[in-house]
């Protein structure tokens, strides 16, 4: 009677231990379905924060290109007091923008003289 008694007491621990250990395994499970709905919630912001970023790159490509075509419609004057398109047009292989600073004491040398 005494070793049904003592199986008992082992069998019975035994079912402690397995319910501990399965209360355990749910309270994990519940923290990881936690953090995979964190994961989930951070997922779709990021998709939205690119979606935003795509669009806002494509708004500024417009712009760009709007500007480039307002600025394309601006006439500059050559050193030689000529009117010239600010694109296209030179042969010179130096960079607009180079060409400008570089012929700037030019320019300023014909416009005083022009001045009556």
């Amino acid at each position: 009677m005494q070793q049904i008694i003592r199986m008992s007491e082992v069998v019975g621990s035994m079912i402690t231990h397995i319910a501990t250990a399965a209360t355990e395994q749910s309270a994990a499970t519940e923290e990881v379905n936690q953090n995979m709905d964190q994961i989930a919630q951070l997922v779709k912001g990021s998709a939205v924060a690119a979606r935003q970023s795509a669009k806002a790159c494509q708004d500024l490509s417009g712009l760009a290109l709007n500007l480039q075509k307002m600025v394309g419609s601006f006439k500059l004057m050559a050193a030689d007091g000529k009117l010239r398109a600010s694109r296209g047009g030179s042969a010179d292989p130096r960079p607009a923008g180079l060409r400008d600073v570089q012929e700037t004491p030019a320019r300023l040398k014909a416009f005083a003289a022009a001045k009556p």
